[in-house]
């Protein structure tokens, strides 16, 4: 048995009618190509804006270059913690210095009170020396007074 096979779209009858389809079919494409090339023609002119914004783009990117050249953007953690660590050492370096001079300051100072503080005791020595000495002397000469006196009567 043999079927026929289904029209899924409707065929034409004679080619009159095939060739009107394809007339109003091909009319139909040429209008909406004319529309497009109508609405591409009210399409805005943006090349003012463009060449405005590559300016600008222009300008910022001399702007970054000129941020880029400056020295701090060279810098990484690595460089800025080495050179921390430099200069702590130049001045713990100059610190320790200064601690130096200062205990040797302070050492002069102390050497310096003790002299004083020996000399006032020396001083109080020799007073009490001469005070005894004095006394002494005193002593034995109105012993030998007496002496004499007793040995004159």
């Amino acid at each position: 048995m043999t079927q026929k096979p289904a029209r899924t779209a409707r065929q034409p009858a004679d080619a009159a009618t095939a060739f009107e389809d394809l007339r109003r079919e091909i009319s139909l494409q040429r209008t909406a190509i004319e529309g497009l090339t109508a609405a591409k023609d009210k399409l805005p002119d943006y090349s003012p804006t463009l060449r405005d914004m590559e300016t600008r783009l222009g300008q910022l990117e001399k702007h970054v270059e000129s941020i880029n050249e400056h020295p701090a953007m060279l810098l990484t953690p690595l460089t800025i913690a080495t050179e921390m660590h430099e200069g702590l050492i130049t001045y713990r370096a100059d610190d320790r210095k200064i601690v130096v001079e200062a205990c040797d300051a302070l050492a002069r100072s102390l050497g310096r009170v003790e002299g004083m503080i020996k000399q006032k005791r020396s001083n109080d020595q020799q007073d009490w020396w001469v005070t005894w000495a004095g006394t002494g002397g005193l002593l034995f000469g109105a012993f030998l007074t007496l002496i004499g006196v007793a040995v004159w009567t």
